[in-house]
């Protein structure tokens, strides 16, 4: 198996979040067999999670796993640990060990630290290329092949621009230690440049 540590940027509700997450945050953590099958709801419908025990983790995860999921934070960390987290549990046998291993890689993987450290910020006004980002990744986590996810959005007279909203980076079974992902799976048209919307923008009020 090979891991994916992903981190989502906010996504078209983020101005509901809390002013002060105006970074990259944790979409989740989960085993996968390639870049598009990966097994899932190991433990059946029944699954629920119970956030008893992982009491001391739930401030640091409203912080840095946030979400505007229906149904709150809560019910999103159940999605993803029933979904995910217990297709793992030969490696994260536990619920607290899930969760406390996807902060660690989250502090480990500092995408904002990673990107800024390469002159990538949020800025509507200037394009970036899929090498520069390569390179963020290579010369941070040491890791060849990463996942990027976008989408084109349209803008007034008819062009559209590529906004990078999503960044996955593998790890490997043994140890949790970053790695390439495989080379397909990128939602992202590698040719063209893309844009990192601020959160500015995205909290404006429609």
């Amino acid at each position: 198996k090979q891991w994916y540590q992903r981190r989502v940027r906010a996504s078209h509700q983020c101005k509901q979040l809390p002013q002060e997450i105006n970074y990259w945050t944790i979409h989740g953590l989960w085993p996968s067999k390639d870049a598009s099958h990966y097994p899932a709801d190991c433990a059946g419908r029944s699954c629920h999670l119970n956030t008893t025990s992982i009491t001391d983790l739930l401030p640091e995860m409203h912080l840095r796993w946030p979400t505007d999921y229906t149904g709150g934070d809560n019910k999103f960390w159940s999605h993803e640990y029933c979904k995910h987290g217990t297709c793992c549990t030969d490696v994260l046998p536990d619920v607290h060990q899930y969760f406390s291993a996807t902060l660690r890689l989250n502090h480990q993987l500092d995408v904002d630290a990673a990107l800024a450290g390469s002159g990538i910020v949020p800025d509507l006004d200037k394009p970036y290329s899929f090498a520069q980002l390569d390179e963020a990744m290579k010369s941070s986590f040491g890791v060849g092949q990463a996942t990027y996810w976008c989408r084109f959005v349209k803008e007034s007279g008819g062009s559209s621009r590529q906004l990078m909203f999503q960044i996955s980076v593998c790890v490997t079974k043994e140890g949790l230690k970053p790695r390439d992902c495989p080379a397909e799976g990128r939602s992202c048209v590698l040719n063209q440049p893309f844009y990192l919307l601020p959160f500015s923008v995205l909290r404006e009020e429609l």
